[in-house]
C-alpha cells in the first residue's frame, strides 16, 4: 500500500487498539447471538416436525392394530362357522351311519321289514 505524501502516518495508541478490539468483539457477539437465535428457531421447528411425525406414526400404528384386531375377529367368526358346519356334517354322517346300521341289524334280526323306495 502506498501512502499519500500529504498524509501523516497515524500513530495507533493502546486505547485505539483496545477500542478496535472491543468493537470487533461486539460485532462477533452480535453475530453469535443471531446464529444462536436462528439455531433455537430451527431446533423448535425441527422438534415440531418430529412431534408431528411421531403423532402420525402413532395414529397409523393404532389404525393398523385396530384393523388387525378386526381381521382376527373376522377369522375367529369364520372358524366358528366352519366348526359349526363341520359339526353339522359330522353329526349328519354319524346319524346316517347309525340309522343304516340299525336298519341292517333290524333286518337281520327280523324285527322290521325291509323298506324299499322307488
Amino acid at each position: 500500500m502506498e501512502e499519500n505524501s500529504n498524509q501523516q502516518p497515524k500513530e495507533v495508541t493502546l486505547n485505539d487498539l483496545a477500542a478496535q478490539m472491543a468493537s470487533g468483539f461486539e460485532r462477533i457477539d452480535k453475530r453469535f447471538e443471531q446464529v444462536d437465535k436462528e439455531f433455537r428457531e430451527s431446533r423448535k421447528h425441527t422438534e415440531k416436525l418430529i412431534n408431528k411425525a411421531i403423532e402420525e406414526l402413532a395414529t397409523s400404528t393404532q389404525k393398523e392394530f385396530l384393523n388387525l384386531n378386526s381381521n382376527i375377529e373376522d377369522i375367529k367368526t369364520d372358524v366358528k362357522d366352519v366348526k359349526a358346519n363341520l359339526h353339522k356334517k359330522v353329526d349328519r354322517f354319524e346319524y346316517n351311519d347309525l340309522t343304516y346300521r340299525v336298519e341292517k341289524t333290524e333286518e337281520k334280526l327280523g324285527l322290521k321289514p325291509k323298506l324299499k323306495f322307488a
